[in-house]
């Protein structure tokens, strides 16, 4: 099980014919099972368009779904103007709002939750595993 990803990208704003797009790459690990792994790049690369890294719990953007959830620098809830889910993304003193489809959002935790699902993310195995690799290091 270990060394499965699942990975997920969003177009959250395709650049209005400008040459640009603003990508929300989301990224989860079967041996890190309770983090996602959230980017936001945009293409091609430029340092004034949006940009960073965050790590939210799998379970925050699956409460996401249907209600605000989150403090901090990730904040999750569902965005009924765009009937997706929106998501407050600050680093920094930078802050990045994007909205994701509901439907897209939920295939992704769903793909994950095949892997591990809720409530068996540290079987004792995993975590021998993830010892291992911690100590061969």
């Amino acid at each position: 099980m270990l060394g499965k990803d699942v990975t997920a990208e969003f177009v959250v704003d395709d650049g209005a014919g400008r040459g640009r797009v603003t990508v929300l790459q989301l990224c989860w690990r079967a041996c890190d099972p309770l983090a996602v792994s959230m980017s936001l790049v945009s293409r091609p690369e430029h340092p004034a368009l949006p940009q960073g890294s965050w790590v939210a719990p799998r379970d925050a953007l699956r409460t996401g779904l249907e209600q605000a959830v989150g403090d901090g620098d990730v904040r999750i809830g569902p965005d009924q103007g765009h009937r997706g889910v929106r998501l407050d993304l600050v680093d920094g003193d930078r802050r990045s709002v994007v909205v994701v489809s509901t439907t897209s959002l939920r295939q992704f935790l769903d793909r994950t939750e095949r892997l591990v699902p809720t409530g068996q993310e540290h079987t004792e195995q995993e975590l021998d595993s993830v010892l291992a690799t911690l100590l061969e290091t």
